[in-house]
């Protein structure tokens, strides 16, 4: 199924596109004179919206999926670091090309520094699932040839998924006898990068990077805010995620 559905899909499913969906249904439903429940069905989907962008729910959702950080005795035996691709900004006013987004950097910074004191070579991988002129592999080796002084040995910039990094990046990797990887991705995403990466045929080292704060929390935590809201997106995000790549038998 293209991705383009499927993201389309999970955005009805997931807040704030579900919440609104029963605010709307409820509306219509008193509209049609089925006042209780569409009352029902409207303080439903606020109550489940509220709870969304709480920032304490989303913190906490995220935080159930972070796997614990790296244990540098675990990279022996390891063959190349696969650093995996983030949304990019694309056309990016400043650098007039389209460059590598603030996740995608975290997880740069973590795959540059493990080059560094491991001296294994880096893959990047991420074609161009919304479009653009660079894939996210490509904007990612520039960003550590010109920012992080780490060049990239491979770059995989067909992929569109993380099932199909994990496929790409072992078709390329496994010729060379190099199926022991350190795999470096933003910590709430790594749960599913793992399976899939152990399904395709990797040995897999864990490198979580950008994870959740780890601060007090404060009153401005307990309120609906933006941030709250995305943090619970990403979290169910990667839940969805975990169950369809089950579902279809690829991770």
């Amino acid at each position: 199924m293209p991705r383009e559905i499927t993201d389309a899909v999970a955005s009805l499913i997931l807040p704030p596109g579900a919440p609104l969906l029963l605010i709307a249904l409820g509306a219509l439903l008193a509209w049609r004179r089925r006042i209780r429940t569409g009352a029902v069905l409207g303080a439903l989907g606020f109550a489940i919206l509220w709870l969304a962008c709480l920032g304490v729910v989303g913190t906490s959702l995220v935080r159930m999926l972070e796997p614990p950080p790296a244990a540098p005795a675990a990279f022996q035996g390891a063959r190349a670091i696969v650093v995996l691709g983030a949304r990019r900004i694309q056309d990016s006013p400043e650098y007039a090309e389209d460059v590598v987004g603030p996740e995608g950097l975290a997880r740069l910074r973590l795959g540059a520094r493990l080059a560094r004191q491991t001296g294994l070579p880096l893959l990047v991988a991420g074609g161009k699932p919304y479009g653009g002129r660079l894939s996210e592999g490509g904007t990612l080796a520039r960003a550590l040839e010109e920012d992080f002084r780490t060049p990239a040995r491979w770059v995989e910039g067909e992929s569109r998924t993380t099932a199909e990094n994990a496929a790409r990046a072992f078709a390329i990797l496994q010729p060379e006898a190099r199926t022991r990887v350190i795999l470096v991705t933003s910590a709430s995403h790594m749960r599913r990068a793992e399976l899939t990466f152990r399904k395709a045929g990797f040995e897999v080292v864990a490198a979580p990077t950008a994870f959740a704060s780890r601060g007090e929390t404060h009153l401005a935590d307990w309120l609906p805010s933006a941030g709250g809201l995305a943090a619970t997106r990403t979290a169910l995000w990667e839940i969805l995620g975990i169950v369809w790549y089950r579902l279809r038998g690829i991770a």
